[in-house]
């Protein structure tokens, strides 16, 4: 919370405060290390038009998003877009619109099973007003996952929600995907189950962009390995980049910070 604060007052000082948020917009440091934000990379990554996305755990589909702006900008992209919390499903189907290269999945993605899914109920503002602005990103199939945030401050605004899932490779089927340029996951915890019923031999996407910060250290070491083999591998902070070893834009993150995993 109180980094929270230092933001907000950031924002009050003209000059210094709006050269700090685009600082932070543009490089982000973690453990001393420095990076350029994800939708950076994307941006020196994704450059044609025929571009397909998916996006697993698309929340609104613009707070904190690394793609939003680029699929804005670029009007030839197409995007899945699977976001399993209602509100935040109909706030990312309004905020997009109903443009033909959009398509939207209301579903969990798990081994295709009923399951209890977690996640913020949307008034909790109004009781907690200094909220930042990703309370309600918190959706997750594991509680622990929210509750770590701001002190477990959330825990009275939890909602359980049974869910029946769909697996990946059913994603694919009902939405007629057989190439992916990228494959972005968000989910909470639930990264490394979702990425581990990809089948590289059916579907090989060019850059995965996938959360990592809340795996545990078993789980990390099996992304990467599971990935290894076939991408070029970054991490951003909180998240991981794979570039397929042979993607052609590859070499134009040369000049972009990360950290060379693999």
């Amino acid at each position: 919370m109180e980094i929270m604060k230092i933001k907000q007052s950031l924002k009050k000082i003209p000059v210094l405060g709006k050269l700090l948020i685009l600082l932070n917009r543009r490089f982000f440091i973690k453990n001393g290390a420095l990076y350029d934000a994800p939708s950076i990379w994307l941006n020196k990554l994704l450059n044609e038009d025929n571009v397909q996305i998916v996006q697993i755990g698309s929340n609104d589909g613009v707070n904190g998003d690394p793609i939003y702006n680029l699929i804005k900008k670029n009007a030839k992209w197409r995007a899945l877009f699977v976001e399993p919390i209602p509100y935040l499903f109909e706030r990312l189907k309004n905020n997009y619109g109903t443009d033909s290269r959009f398509s939207f999945e209301n579903v969990a993605i798990n081994e295709g099973t009923k399951q209890i899914f977690f996640s913020v109920k949307e008034e909790a503002n109004i009781d907690l007003p200094n909220l930042p602005k990703w309370y309600d990103q918190l959706g997750s199939f594991n509680k622990e996952n929210i509750l770590k945030h701001l002190n477990g401050i959330l825990e009275p605004y939890i909602i359980e929600t049974e869910l029946l899932g769909m697996s990946l490779n059913e994603l694919f089927k009902k939405n007629n995907i057989s190439n992916i340029t990228l494959l972005h996951i968000d989910a909470e915890g639930y990264d490394w189950k979702i990425l581990s019923q990809l089948n590289l031999d059916y579907i090989k996407p060019q850059v995965i962009l996938i959360e990592h910060k809340n795996l545990t250290r078993i789980e990390n070491q099996s992304l990467i390995n599971f990935l290894r083999s076939e991408y070029l591998i970054f991490r951003l902070g909180g998240d991981l980049i794979g570039i397929l070893n042979n993607y052609e834009n590859k070499n134009n993150v040369k000049n972009l910070n990360g950290e060379l995993i693999a």
